[in-house]
């Protein structure tokens, strides 16, 4: 929040309780998620704000925001490097362990200078790997890359 202020934004109750509840939230919301949330502890709060919010927390860098391939944006607290897991059935996200290096980032590419990178790795999660039907879509994708010609 310091950085909020820095930055000559308000520290407002809004922004401080959208703030509060992604720190402990791991599940990687949306806005919309967020408002939902929150509107019983504000009533009056508005989904207007909660992006306001959000979006001045991602110019602060406290925050996080990124697209799972779901087409909503998420926000996520965690800001050392690292990848998201996306399950394709059940749309679950997850951090991805941080004990490994991060790769190596180009400071330029192609006339662009780099800021950030993301990445995603999409798969099934533990959950939907236990149901029975998923099992077997989960192996029927195995034999296909099996069997793809490599190269």
């Amino acid at each position: 929040m310091a950085l909020l202020r820095a930055r000559g934004k308000k520290v407002t109750p809004q922004r401080v309780l959208i703030y509060r509840e992604l720190l402990g939230d791991r599940s990687h919301p949306t806005a919309e998620q967020l408002h939902s949330r929150l509107r019983e502890l504000l009533p009056g709060l508005s989904l207007t704000t909660v992006y306001a919010a959000l979006n001045d927390l991602v110019q602060a860098g406290e925050l996080r925001r990124f697209e799972a391939g779901d087409g909503s944006v998420h926000f996520d607290p965690e800001m050392r490097p690292h990848a998201e897991l996306v399950c394709v059935q059940c749309g679950r996200i997850d951090d991805a362990p941080i004990d490994r290096a991060p790769p190596t980032m180009p400071r330029r590419l192609l006339g662009y200078r780099i800021l950030r990178r993301t990445e995603l790795l999409h798969g099934l999660c533990p959950d939907c790997q236990a149901r029975p039907k998923v099992k077997l879509a989960a192996a029927a994708v195995e034999r296909e890359e099996d069997e793809a010609p490599a190269g």
